[in-house]
């Protein structure tokens, strides 16, 4: 089995980090169209912290996490993660985890928000240690996301 690795994703890297996006997106019922996917080019151009993957010598995993911020205060001890996406060709190969195990190692407690009906990425989180914080909401498409945490 190919070894996993995960570092900080350089400015060369946001091609591969989009394409991992798109692969992973278009799985989806509702894959995205031109204005989410600038949306999201945006948010990695612009975010904290973006992680890469390899699967070997294959880009493979993007995160996406930043520093919590709680009613306007940035709060430094808990980290939000806004996107993990693995390729659909190494689905179940561990490197959704090893993803999420680096973003352990930065912050004691993380944050973060999906789909009620996304089964692989709850239990991804859940695997991980994540549990359900109770918190529900609703996103403009009617669908329902819950709020997870760690730490």
């Amino acid at each position: 089995m190919p070894r996993i690795t995960v570092a900080a994703a350089s400015a060369e890297d946001l091609d591969a980090v989009m394409a991992i996006w798109t692969a992973a997106d278009a799985t989806h019922r509702r894959p995205a169209g031109a204005v989410r996917t600038a949306r999201v080019r945006e948010k990695l151009e612009t975010g904290e912290l973006v992680l890469l993957a390899h699967y070997g010598e294959r880009p493979a995993g993007m995160a996406l996490a930043e520093t919590y911020v709680d009613g306007g205060s940035p709060d430094p001890a808990t980290g939000h993660i806004s996107m993990v996406f693995v390729d659909p060709a190494v689905w179940g190969s561990g490197v959704g985890t090893k993803l999420l195990r680096d973003l352990q190692t930065r912050w004691p407690r993380l944050s973060v928000w999906t789909r009620a009906d996304n089964r692989r990425a709850r239990r991804l989180y859940l695997g991980a240690g994540f549990v359900d914080s109770g918190n529900r909401s609703t996103l403009q498409d009617g669908d329902e996301i819950v709020h997870l945490v760690w730490g």
